[in-house]
């Protein structure tokens, strides 16, 4: 039963300002506090010891670092109830992925760290089922909270080139060279077979770690002579959070690509690149991680492949088939009108309204805390 008169606090600590920050941390607590639900913010990696203390519930991201460490153990010292929160298998970060496995590597604490917290939180809060099965031995109390994409943000008109070309399109963060060059092999060999009609075009990463999975030029701006910019391979810096998904659905992408290596890490990887792919009106051709194929399940219409030739058959298909394109286009539309973060704000608060009361059988209200 949610309080009449004294909303909940509830604080959000977020690891970055990246996607993970933004989709886990800080639109849940804009849409608590602007539904009304609770006195929800996110703060970014320092909360004061004032909010800590104020707070009825911590929803804490960066739990393996020793700053996080740190938040733990004051609130562990001062019975204020938290949840560690994960989007991500951190034990199983590749080598490969320059940002996470500096940190997230044996030879740190950072996975030490993490789990001893997650025994010490009031429960763990993750993104996908497969992360709840994963992080179980650590914490029994884990709740599955999906990753949901804001309307407003999304709801644009679909954009389409019309210069008879057709745009293959990825976009992602950095270190997703192992999932691109899964399908390197087949861009090459469709960009070839139709002699520039067919344009491969990424967005985010680096041209440097792109340099390694498509024959482009790391450092090179020189315009090509025929279309001028880089040929059949174009890319695009990434964007801010702010202006992604402008960007996103201004690419004027005729099929968007998802590989994922089908490995644990992959597994337990969210659907929202399904989620924004399906809102910018693009269709979809991906890896059948556990994910995607229960994103499939559910209504979207997805094209999953693991072979080369999956990947190469499933691609010219939908190359030479507008109307196909327009049919998956309609049908990931009507999908993703279950997805809008203003539609199930109420069901992330009682994830977390369950939790309070949880806790204040266990530590007693935020009014019976004694500060040490």
């Amino acid at each position: 039963m949610t309080k009449a008169l004294d909303k909940y606090n509830i604080l959000f600590v977020a690891r970055d300002l990246g996607g993970c920050g933004f989709f886990r941390c800080e639109q849940p607590a804009k849409f608590l506090q602007r539904s009304g639900l609770a006195n929800a913010k996110s703060v970014l990696n320092k909360p004061s010891k004032e909010e800590l203390l104020q707070s009825d519930l911590v929803i804490l991201q960066d739990s393996g670092s020793q700053e996080g460490a740190n938040i733990v153990r004051f609130m562990v010292e001062n019975k204020i109830p938290f949840l560690t929160e994960y989007d991500d298998f951190v034990q199983h970060i590749s080598p490969r992925n320059e940002g996470g496995y500096l940190a997230w590597n044996p030879s740190t604490l950072f996975v030490h760290r993490s789990m001893e917290a997650s025994r010490k939180a009031i429960g763990i809060s993750v993104s996908t089922p497969v992360l709840a099965r994963e992080y179980f031995p650590y914490n029994p109390l884990i709740y599955v909270v999906p990753n949901y994409l804001d309307r407003d943000k999304w709801d644009n008109p679909i954009v389409r080139r019309q210069d008879d070309k057709i745009r293959i399109g990825w976009c992602g963060g950095n270190a997703h060279a192992d999932d691109l060059l899964m399908i390197s092999k087949v861009i090459e060999k469709l960009t070839k077979e139709y002699d520039g009609k067919v344009i491969f075009e990424t967005m985010g990463m680096t041209r440097k770690e792109l340099a390694g999975v498509f024959p482009m030029p790391a450092t090179s701006s020189d315009p090509c002579s025929k279309c001028d910019f880089e040929g059949t391979l174009h890319h695009h810096p990434g964007e801010s959070l702010e202006d992604y998904t402008m960007t996103l659905c201004s690419k004027g992408w005729d099929i968007a690509v998802a590989p994922v290596i089908d490995n644990s890490f992959g597994n337990a990887k969210s659907d929202l690149k399904i989620k924004e792919y399906a809102a910018a009106g693009i269709p979809i051709v991906a890896s059948p991680i556990a994910p995607y194929r229960e994103a499939q399940l559910s209504g979207a219409e997805i094209s999953l492949c693991r072979t080369f030739d999956e990947w190469y058959q499933a691609l010219k298909t939908l190359i030479d088939s507008p109307e196909l394109r327009d049919s998956a286009v309609r049908k990931n539309r009507e999908w993703i009108q279950k997805y809008w973060i203003q539609d199930r704000i109420s069901e992330l608060f009682e994830v977390y309204e369950q939790t309070i009361h949880r806790a204040e059988v266990v530590y007693g209200t935020r009014a019976d805390r004694k500060v040490v």
